[in-house]
């Protein structure tokens, strides 16, 4: 296809787009329209795009998609991590966000937390090419990694092969660990740092953020202790006060005899206000 035909037809699928989100900021079309800047290059608009769009609808995961495809492709590899796991939150079989995230764990380095993302991704979308072929091309032998690190690929096979059995394991990465922490879920989240950080010893940011988690739990932990009334606690007011109580005069309380187990019932109090009324009339 000629490039300059492909280029126009681009800028006019832009201006539709523009028309109909100026006229309805709450539209979708945002998602097409970040998606026609981003292949022209103008991925400065394509974020603008849909970072306006998922602000409008913070609920629609197809844009959150979109947006960490254009933040990967900046090199914005954490920030994209982040939009990936927007995505997922809101549908977790998302098509889009599980390449996208596999992806970019390819471009670290991390072809196993890769191979785990695609493998989850066939069991939603089994007649996905897209994930088949990747998932093929992951599994084809690799000469040049054999004759680098050969001890390692012998400390990795039992691991290839037990990997289709752990398919259904949660996913030890730090987007799902966010995951996890926007639903409140602290221990989980933790228990995934350190499952990456076993597997990665010198990663300082998984580090730092088992060390925040740990604070923000027990701060969660203390706040939670210190609202609850214990059950055997004493109460501060033990006998309710009457009418009667409040009304009687001096005499009356003077008069009340000392350590009687009565003193406080509505009989011995109307007692004592009837004799205390009948003394006062005598001294009159």
């Amino acid at each position: 296809m000629n490039p300059a035909k492909s280029g126009g037809s681009l800028i006019g699928k832009i201006g539709s787009y523009l028309q109909i989100f100026t006229k309805d900021p709450s539209s979708t079309a945002f998602v097409p329209l970040a998606e026609a800047y981003r292949q022209i290059g103008l991925l400065d608009d394509a974020l603008e795009a849909t970072r306006l769009g998922t602000t409008m609808l913070p609920h629609f995961s197809p844009g959150f998609s979109t947006m960490g495809r254009i933040l990967g492709q900046m090199g914005r590899i954490d920030e994209a991590m982040t939009a990936y796991a927007r995505a997922l939150s809101m549908d977790r079989q998302s098509q889009a966000a599980l390449v996208g995230l596999a992806r970019l764990h390819l471009v670290r380095g991390e072809r196993d937390l890769a191979r785990k993302i695609l493998r989850q991704a066939a069991e939603f979308h089994p007649d996905d090419g897209k994930i088949t072929d990747m998932l093929i091309a992951l599994d084809l032998p690799r000469p040049w990694a054999e004759i680098k690190q050969a001890s390692q690929l012998k400390q990795r096979t039992p691991r290839l092969e037990t990997a289709s059995e752990e398919a259904v394991e949660p996913i030890p990465t730090a987007t799902l660990a966010e995951i996890y922490v926007k639903q409140g879920l602290l221990d989980k989240a933790i228990n995934i740092f350190q499952d990456i950080l076993k597997q990665n010893p010198e990663n300082d940011t998984a580090r730092q953020r088992i060390k925040q988690l740990q604070e923000l739990s027990a701060v969660a932990a203390d706040k939670s202790a210190n609202q609850q009334v214990p059950a055997t606690a004493t109460p501060l007011v033990t006998q309710p006060v009457t009418d009667a109580q409040e009304l009687k005069p001096t005499s009356a309380i003077s008069s009340q005899p000392q350590g009687s187990s009565d003193d406080h019932s509505p009989l011995t109090v109307l007692m004592r206000w009837l004799t205390a009324i009948k003394q006062g009339r005598a001294n009159v």
